[in-house]
């Protein structure tokens, strides 16, 4: 529904790391991309690689480190995302509908630990 909805982007996925990388206040290198997304080292990698040859990232070498990269948002992808953090919205308000906050409170605890039981199992 959210690549429907911002189908102007002309992107098919990885809004999350967009919108990601939009609120941090500091310099976010892949790996730390990867913990922040709680994705794999390697998936971080096509996920760039995609963003990139979408112009909406650019990568930049730390000067302090060379073998660090820095991943930055393209000036399109921060005017952009005001616009899809507005679609989430809008879709997590469609989804809710009708859906007491008790019940909405209960999913996100009972989604919680079962994400954390999967951690656990990853390590």
């Amino acid at each position: 529904m959210l690549t429907k909805e911002l189908s102007a982007f002309e992107l098919d996925h990885h809004f999350e790391a967009l919108l990601m990388l939009g609120i941090q206040d500091h310099p976010v290198t892949q790996n730390q991309l990867a913990e922040l997304l709680q994705v794999d080292k390697s998936r971080v990698v096509s996920i760039i690689a995609y963003l990139e040859q979408k112009k909406l990232i650019k990568i930049e070498k730390n000067p302090a480190d060379r073998r660090e990269h820095y991943v930055h948002l393209s000036s399109d992808a921060v005017s952009s995302i005001p616009y899809i953090e507005r679609s989430v919205e809008k879709i997590n308000e469609l989804a809710e509908f009708g859906i007491e906050d008790e019940k909405l409170a209960t999913f996100f605890e009972v989604s919680e630990m079962i994400q954390q039981n999967l951690l656990k199992q990853a390590i």
